[in-house]
Formats: C-alpha cells, structure tokens, sequence
C-alpha cells in the first residue's frame, strides 16, 4: 500500500527537480541566445597576443578597444556599433554591482569619457585592447591604472 501513494509521487517529484535544475535562456535584444556569455569570451580570448591597431578590427591586422568588442559578438550572430561612444550609448547600462561576463566595462582616458572599452570576464577580469605597442590581453579590475578610471557597465 505504502509503495503505490509513494509511486504517485514520483513523477511530480521528478518534474519539480528536473525543473528546478533548467537554465534560463540569455537575452540579447530580447532574441533568446544560448551560452551567449561563454561563446562571446571564448572568441575574445582567442585574440589574446594579437597586436592594437587604431581603427582596427580584424585579427590579421589588429585591434583598438571597441574593434575588439565588435569582432566577439559578430562572432555571436551580434551586431553592435564600432566606436566605443556608441558602444556606450547603445548598451544597456548596468550598475556596476551588478556586472557578469560578457558585459562591457568602460572607462575615462586621456579626458575623454568613455575613452575605452573592455569585455568583462568575470572573477575580476576583463580582456581588451589597451595601447599602441601592446596587444590584446586579460587585466585585473583593481589594476591601480584602471580602478580609478572604470566610468560604466553596459550590456547588449
């Protein structure tokens, strides 16, 4: 007798913890994507050592900041703008509590605000194309240079 009320049970309890395990999709302008996030850090972290280029956008010939951004999520089925302004006022923004890979962090440089861009990795880090003469590479957040000048978060 016990068995059969238990063996009633059984299939609810299986679709209450199958349930309670399902992920929730990511949005990207209110289009459903799959492993948006890990897709999107996966190829800008291939481009790691690949040298900055002002204006670039490519792999074979470089990148600035926003080239970089661009390039990851049109790897994604994504098109965002090229110039990190308008990376900026296009993207949602995010308070900065509330950051997660794949979201764009921006900062004040040489007096313009923002003057750059980087993709948010997570645990602290973000990847992006810094400078003249250096590359693509992954930073720390409480880097002393970047720190003070992080300015905003955006999301697509």
């Amino acid at each position: 007798m016990a068995f059969s009320i238990y063996s009633r049970y059984i299939p609810l309890l299986l679709v209450l913890l199958l349930s309670a395990c399902s992920s929730q999709p990511t949005y990207v302008n209110n289009q459903p994507q799959a492993n948006a996030s890990p897709r999107l850090l996966h190829f800008a972290l291939q481009q790691r050592g690949i040298a900055y280029r002002y204006g670039g956008s490519k792999p074979a010939s470089g990148f600035d900041c926003s080239g970089l951004i661009q390039f990851s999520y049109r790897k994604i089925g994504k098109r965002i703008p090229r110039t990190t302004r308008a990376q900026y006022k296009n993207s949602q923004p995010i308070p900065l509590s509330q950051i997660r890979p794949g979201d764009l962090l921006f900062y004040e440089t040489e007096g313009r605000s923002p003057g750059h861009v980087a993709l948010y990795l997570g645990q602290g880090e973000m990847i992006h194309a810094p400078s003249s003469g250096k590359q693509v590479l992954v930073s720390r957040l409480n880097n002393p240079y970047w720190r003070t000048r992080l300015l905003a978060a955006g999301r697509f």
